[in-house]
């Protein structure tokens, strides 16, 4: 009989292929894989020939060995019962498995061709120098009906040596198992699956040591393993064939006879088991009742005298993708990162269950590829949520944090499971869980189609989804705090004239701590979703930004990768990456610890190791398409350009491979080095590639110390009003930069003019001026961020004066929808929308793409053209923008230069506002110390000055806007635009 190996190979040259055989030292020479057309090699030894030949085609080339065997002694397929078990004692790389197989095989002193061609195959693919492995072929050069069993053990040791290789194909109708014993017999064993049920085929082969006419059918002694496999089940009785006993009161074993073959020496048993338990180990031996050949019973177990152990249910799976993946025909694939992990194993949990109702444990040799721990299950109908236990050697010197006790969130989990009361106690805590879960039906986006807003004409706001539709919104119960609760407050956006919201992180994250501290990076925060849990919140999501895609806005995810909620090892919370790897997912110190970082938490993620850089890139694929997501602003973007030792990257992997990723091509990117948490900004210099947008912290600063009268400021007052040059003149424009006054951390609008720099009075106060000069001041905070270029963004709170008493901290107070209606309220309200309105109707001169021109620009103080740059006490600076708008005989110019003026001083100023072009006038706009509705009007107010030689009035703290009009215009008795 012959045995053919057929190995493809690509495009490689030269490689060779070694063997050996495996009781004997000579050596089959090498077969180089040149240009030639064939090559061919031929080594006889004793009853056994071992042919090699190498072919080659323009493209590949082929390597094929066959063995001729004269023996007929029992088969070598014994070596690889380490690995039909699924619970197989051997680990390492192939190479080593087979050795120690072989080893065990020699001390037989038996002879076998076959175990010498597989021997050498694996000794040479160990060696690796063919390339990777594309196609394995097996087949025998005999037509013998008798050799039938032959055949199917050959396919059966093929699936299995393809296993050990990491390329599984396993059917998922039919695995086929073969098994010797000690005393020379065979167990094959078949599992076939239908959408009902299980059929588990036995065949037992003992005619070496029954007699031919023996009538005494062997035992299946049974039960199966559900839990880690230590947890030992026995069937119902009605679930069991018939004749089946229990051995000890039920709790030992089951024990069903086999039937009887026509040739006596072959018995065969069938099992069936409803689909729904899958998926279990069946482990058996076989008992030899006495009989009149045997006056005692025996017990048949393995060559190495081991149980039988049979999967059902339960494949090799595939390292693709991480996370769980439903296949079409219903099974599912498990796949986990772990490199420190010597052990893995998949927790699977009932609706109700606080620990764990079945424990898959993932053998290497079978159920690891690289560093991918995967397995996958042909049903889990009973099964709803899913965890990981991982083991591994403790070294706090080398980062390790293994605990065999803790059930471990899939850092790929899509959906985090309800909590269970109970699920986090010992003996198995399980802080958070996957959840089995899926969408019924794909999401209808319809024809949704983004609003592809340009980036320098977004007006942004930034808000938190449970605190904006909080109790006072008005909103039904199910509503509030969820993403459809903010659908119904789309009419507020439009007030205000916002075309884009950013969302605080929406991803899970501890409740009590807030949206900053994120315990996953794919799964929604659950109680965003009207059915609170993660698969509403999924789909709420969803039609959130449907509807308001609908309605022309824009959705900017708020994001942060640089920590989570497990904190350090002063005080860890094992959740899911520091029991998983620890030592690669965080940055560690020269000793091993988790290093805290700048930015006010108690560990830093380990952003560019390549495992946590694919982590981060498919997190925000998964966003992209799964959410239809428009951009992404990064918290503690310094976190992505921090390598492994918490140096600074020039050129960090992690953002080159966001910038450049196809998928996220079109989005939104935003850098935000400020932290959430503790209001630290770490000053870097991020590599934007022409891409990234800042959140220019900068303009907060200079802005606020303006405004509020710091001598010193009119330098990087203006340098602010302009675009921030200093900071993106390199390449970028305005547009890049994301300006702001107030944050998620630190004072709101309303304390920034109430605490600290007062206007007055600390705190609350009923006194009229200084009630009267925070209004002013609130307006020109406002003034400025809308009329300086770049994008405005406004927190949540500021247009109604939401005020957290003074603290900085990341507020979680509901937003009061009362106060949106109060006074203050309305007056803010009106003055945002018209700011709004103005910066879209001179888009020209505001919404611009790249910075103004020098001859665009004239700086006034007191006097027109003579800005007082270098007196440290003035506080008062102008602006005058010149239109290039040109009058043409088709169209009138209606628009011309905008004049912006800033007076900080807290007494007035008389200054001479310069003369409006040829043939204009001037009209206010704005002048924020006028009473509502007069401190801003969209047409204008014909400009008045007090005084004969042009002097204006500034009111102290104050700002103006004017605008030049054709003179034409303004003798129109309307008295319009």
């Amino acid at each position: 009989m012959a045995m053919m190996l057929v190995k493809k190979l690509g495009h490689h040259h030269p490689c060779c292929v070694h063997g050996r055989l495996s009781n004997n030292p000579t050596t089959i020479e090498e077969a180089h894989h040149k240009t030639q057309n064939c090559n061919e090699l031929q080594l006889r030894r004793r009853n056994c020939t071992v042919r090699l030949s190498v072919l080659r085609n323009s493209m590949c080339g082929f390597v094929k060995l066959s063995a001729d065997r004269r023996s007929t002694h029992r088969s070598p397929w014994d070596a690889h019962k380490g690995l039909i078990m699924i619970r197989g004692q051997q680990n390492g790389d192939n190479s080593e498995i087979y050795r120690k197989q072989q080893q065990s095989e020699n001390n037989s002193q038996e002879m076998n061709s076959e175990k010498v061609f597989w021997s050498a195959f694996m000794w040479g693919g160990g060696g690796g120098k063919a390339s990777e492995e594309k196609t394995i072929h097996v087949e025998e050069d005999d037509d013998n009906s008798s050799r039938e069993t032959q055949t199917t053990g050959a396919q059966v040791v093929a699936t299995r040596l393809l296993t050990a290789h990491k390329k599984s194909r396993i059917s998922s109708a039919c695995q086929k198992f073969l098994f010797h014993t000690a005393d020379e017999g065979k167990v094959r064993v078949s599992v076939t699956h239908s959408a009902t049920q299980y059929t588990v085929e036995i065949q037992a082969d003992i005619s070496n040591i029954q007699s031919q006419n023996c009538d005494v059918p062997l035992k299946l002694h049974w039960g199966l393993f559900r839990s880690d496999s230590t947890d030992w089940v026995l069937l119902e009785p009605e679930e069991v064939p018939s004749g089946t006993t229990y051995i000890n009161g039920s709790t030992e074993a089951m024990q069903t006879p086999f039937v009887i073959g026509p040739h006596g020496g072959v018995q065969t048993l069938s099992l069936t088991f409803d689909a729904k338990m899958a998926p279990f180990i069946i482990n058996f031996v076989l008992l030899n009742p006495a009989s009149s050949s045997h006056r005692e019973e025996s017990w048949i177990r393995g060559n190495q005298g081991n149980d039988f152990c049979v999967p059902v249910g339960i494949r090799r799976g595939r390292p693709d993708s991480l996370g769980i993946t439903w296949q079409r025909d219903g099974s599912v694939n498990f796949a986990l990162y772990s490199k420190h992990a010597n052990n893995v194993i998949l927790c699977l949990y009932t609706a109700d269950a606080i620990e764990p109702s079945l424990e898959i444990d993932l053998d290497q040799s079978v159920h690891r590829t690289g560093d991918v721990w995967h397995v996958q299950l042909e049903s889990l109908e009973q099964y709803s949520r899913y965890g990981y236990r991982c083991k591994g050697k403790v070294g706090w010197e080398t980062g390790d944090r293994f605990h065999a006790r803790y059930v471990l969130l899939d850092p790929y989990a899509k959906f985090i499971a309800p909590h269970v009361a109970g699920q986090e106690d010992l003996p198995s805590p399980a802080p958070v869980l996957g959840w089995l879960k899926k969408e019924k039906l794909p999401f209808d986006w319809g024809d949704e189609i983004p609003p592809c807003v340009p980036l320098e004409c977004l007006v942004a706001y930034r808000l938190n989804v449970g605190s904006f539709t909080g109790e006072s919104s008005g909103l039904t119960a199910d509503l509030q705090g969820t993403f459809l609760g903010l659908i119904e407050k789309v009419p507020h956006f439009h007030a205000m004239g916002v075309n884009t919201i950013i969302l605080q992180p929406v991803f899970a994250h501890e409740e009590y701590r807030g949206c900053y501290y994120p315990i996953s990076f794919f799964s929604v925060m659950g109680s965003y979703g009207p059915e609170r849990h993660s698969l509403s919140a999924s789909i709420a999501l969803k039609k959130l930004v449907k509807e308001l895609h609908r309605n022309g806005i824009e959705v900017i995810l708020d994001v942060v990768y640089s920590h989570t909620a497990e904190d350090g090892d002063e005080a860890p919370k094992t959740i899911s990456f520091r029991g998983i790897d620890n030592a690669n997912y965080y940055i560690l110190d020269k000793f091993g610890i988790v290093l805290k970082s700048d930015f006010g938490t108690a560990n830093s993620f380990n952003c560019n190791h390549p495992i946590v850089q694919k982590l981060i890139t498919d997190s925000l694929r998964y966003l992209v398409e799964e959410f239809h997501v428009d951009g992404f602003c990064f918290s503690n973007a310094s976190a992505l350009v921090t390598g492994p030792h918490g140096q600074e990257l020039s050129r960090p992997v992690l953002v080159e491979d966001i910038t450049f990723d196809p998928l996220l091509a079109s989005v939104k990117l935003i850098a935000d080095a400020c932290s959430p948490i503790n209001g630290v900004c770490k000053e870097i210099r991020f590599p934007h590639w022409k891409r990234w947008c800042e959140w220019n912290t900068q303009f907060k600063t200079d802005v606020r110390r303006f405004i509020r009268g710091e001598h010193g400021q009119l330098s990087s007052f203006a340098t602010r009003l302009c675009g921030s040059g200093d900071m993106f003149a390199d390449g970028r424009g305005t547009q890049y930069s994301f300006n702001h006054v107030t944050a998620p951390y630190g004072f709101t609008l309303t304390d920034l003019v109430s605490y600290s720099w007062n206007c007055g009075h600390e705190g609350p106060t009923s006194d009229p001026a200084v009630i009267e000069t925070r209004i002013k001041q609130v307006r020109n905070l406002l003034v400025t961020l809308f009329l300086s270029q770049g994008i405005p963004v406004l927190n949540m709170g500021d247009e109604y004066g939401h005020s957290k008493n003074g603290m900085v901290d990341v507020d979680s107070t509901s937003f009061q929808w009362d106060a949106v209606e109060s006074e203050f309220g309305e007056q803010t309200i009106h003055l945002i929308s018209m700011l709004s309105a103005f910066r879209k109707r001179r888009k020209e001169l505001l919404q611009r793409i790249c910075f103004l021109e020098a001859g665009m620009l004239t700086w006034h103080g007191i006097q027109p053209q003579k800005p007082c740059w270098q007196s440290s006490d003035s506080n008062f600076l102008a602006v005058s923008i010149h239109s290039q708008a040109k009058e043409s005989e088709s169209r009138v110019q209606t628009f011309g230069d905008l004049y912006l003026a800033f007076n900080a001083h807290p007494s007035l100023v008389l200054a001479t506002i310069p003369e409006p072009p040829q043939n204009m006038t001037w009209v206010r706009i704005a002048d924020s110390s006028f009473p509502y509705p007069d401190n801003f009007l969209l047409e204008g107010t014909h400009l008045e000055f007090p005084s004969p030689d042009g002097r204006y009035n500034f009111q102290p703290y104050s700002s103006v806007v004017l605008e030049a009009r054709p003179v034409t215009q303004w003798h129109d008795p309307t008295g319009s635009a």
